[in-house]
């Protein structure tokens, strides 16, 4: 998504709950493409979604208000997609189309040959399986592509407590960062805590120089635990 590769290995919804998760390995790109890959977990519940990452073994927990306040009449809340948000779409036709890197499949001619109903809605398109109706493919112009295999969905979430909030790692007494979290782990702009571990990271990156950070890296290599 935003045009980031990242793979999701698991992905939770409960629009009872009004809660999802998603967890995600990040491979590393542009200037940062000589970092190993990083693992990262979103969880969304209610009007609160936490980021939790692992930075090469530093632990960080991002609290957030994931309306931004952006309404006329702050405070504003922000909850998951519900289950029906494409209700309206359009539906444009059924296509034959290529879907990239599902089922060991690659892009252009080595993409999936599959037969999807195209629908739209604003500006996001979507593409489903016409016999199950499960999501298979979620493109937006200048955004993101989301690919899901259609024989991977599992119809009930079997353990709740993937969805506890606030997570551990996000309260205090966990040494982790945490950026605007306060001690029960809950969004708060105005409180971060112990992100001396992450001015040490950036330090100990920079200070070989431009020369330095190749050395860095190499020792990052060794060290990852992560698949890349």
């Amino acid at each position: 998504m935003c045009y980031r590769s990242e793979d999701a290995f698991i992905k939770y919804y409960d629009i009872e709950r009004e809660a999802q998760r998603a967890d995600y390995t990040i491979h590393n790109g542009g200037l940062f493409a000589a970092f190993p890959n990083i693992t990262s977990s979103i969880l969304h519940v209610q009007d609160q979604m936490w980021i939790q990452n692992d930075l090469w073994g530093v632990k960080q927990c991002i609290c957030s208000n994931p309306s931004g306040n952006h309404c006329t009449n702050p405070p504003c809340k922000a909850y998951v997609q519900h289950w029906d948000t494409f209700a309206s779409a359009q539906h444009l036709g059924r296509e034959r189309i290529g879907v990239e890197w599902i089922q060991d499949h690659g892009v252009g001619h080595s993409a999936k040959i599959m037969e999807l109903d195209h629908f739209i809605l604003w500006a996001h398109h979507v593409w489903t399986d016409p016999i199950s109706k499960r999501l298979v493919r979620a493109w937006k112009p200048f955004n993101g592509l989301q690919l899901y295999d259609p024989e991977a969905w599992e119809d009930r979430v079997e353990d709740p407590s993937v969805f506890d909030s606030p997570p551990e790692m996000c309260k205090k007494g966990h040494r982790s960062v945490r950026i605007h979290c306060d001690d029960d782990g809950n969004y708060h702009p105005k409180k971060s805590a112990n992100t001396h571990i992450l001015d040490a990271l950036f330090r100990r990156a920079m200070e070989g120089g431009p020369e330095g950070i190749f050395e860095f890296t190499s020792q990052l290599w060794e060290a990852a635990s992560v698949v890349v």
